[in-house]
């Protein structure tokens, strides 16, 4: 029977079978064909096949071997450094979220960014539901929203601890499978235990000394609001890697330069630094693009390009010369993403 995969850990995955039972069900044969090379086997929101099979210790708990992987519409995933592997973290979704927050811990633009072309990456599109706002936004956190806005990404302002906004953000949720992602410290377990009544998610506090939360979700989990609502949530994170994005391919995840670069002097090979005859340069400096997600497309150009094919066993490599001055620019910002995402 076909089921969907809510959890997993340790490689044995709660599966909600079409028959209403969840069932413990790990992977037949320990692998499954068309999933290799990557971190997990499996990520909640995949569809499956379950052989169910009777309960070996008498308790009478539901279980069952997962025989196959359906074909998947599209994952939301990101590059597990330790394991230096690609990880998908939610698979067949309709909108990723990403929850942040004005203070404490203070808005990360470049995370938000990294999500965004996560979200593109997937084909989705993007919510961002800045929570807490009852600590006060501030005009530079409002500027940025408003960029994200112009960009055509949704914004919402909510409090978990008000419940302001949340009857927006359940409607936008509506009928969807959407995957939550955040910082950790944000506050997306007390938004979903606002938005599921009963669902009772740990919670935790944000470090005075660094504001930073602590990881209070230990695993991506799915979570039914009702027939057709579906809920993903998953660990808080500092900071996303990416991989598998070829550096000269980057603009196409950026909305506002993707229609500028094709058009530049050099065409697909330029950096979009500062060679001359570069759109994206010249929009930047006429105001038609933030200089912030100018520098934010530089930071992750120059990390793919860092890494390029994953190659890299020691440390960073820099940047070669012969990839323009554009990339030499962004190895200026080497040691800066974690202060900044």
């Amino acid at each position: 029977m076909e089921g969907i995969v809510v959890s997993g850990s340790n490689n044995v995955f709660a599966v909600l079978c079409e028959d209403g039972r969840r069932r413990a069900c790990p992977i037949k044969g320990k692998r499954l064909k068309d999933v290799s090379g990557e971190y997990n086997a499996l990520a909640v929101g995949d569809l499956v096949d379950v052989e169910p099979e009777a309960a070996r210790d008498g308790s009478g708990e539901a279980r069952g071997m997962i025989s196959a992987l359906r074909p998947r519409r599209n994952v939301f995933g990101r590059y597990n450094e330790k394991g230096r592997a690609k990880q998908s973290i939610a698979a067949n979704v309709d909108l990723v979220v990403c929850v942040a927050s004005p203070a404490f811990p203070p808005f990360r633009p470049r995370f938000v960014d990294r999500v965004a072309i996560l979200a593109e990456a997937a084909r989705v599109s993007l919510l961002i539901a800045l929570n807490k706002v009852d600590l006060g936004v501030d005009e530079e956190t409002e500027g940025r929203l408003a960029g994200y806005r112009d960009l055509g990404y949704g914004i919402l302002r909510c409090s978990a601890r008000t419940g302001e906004g949340l009857g927006e953000l359940a409607a936008a949720l509506r009928g969807k499978t959407a995957v939550f992602a955040g910082q950790s410290g944000v506050g997306k377990s007390s938004l979903l235990n606002a938005l599921v009544p009963g669902l009772g998610r740990r919670t935790g506090e944000v470090s005075e000394k660094y504001a930073r939360g602590k990881h209070t979700t230990t695993m991506a989990e799915l979570f039914a609001v009702d027939g057709e609502t579906r809920i993903i949530d998953t660990p808080g994170v500092r900071r996303l890697a990416l991989r598998g994005i070829e550096p000269g391919e980057l603009d196409a995840y950026f909305p506002e330069l993707r229609d500028l670069a094709p058009r530049c002097e050099f065409g697909h090979s330029c950096s979009h630094g500062d060679e001359p005859g570069c759109r994206i340069r010249r929009a930047v400096e006429e105001g038609k693009v933030l200089e912030d997600r100018y520098e934010s497309y530089l930071r992750v150009r120059w990390e793919l390009e860092a890494n390029a094919e994953y190659s890299a066993k020691e440390g960073w490599s820099v940047p070669s010369a012969r990839r323009g001055d554009g990339a030499r620019k962004a190895a200026r910002f080497r040691g800066r993403e974690d202060e900044d995402d």
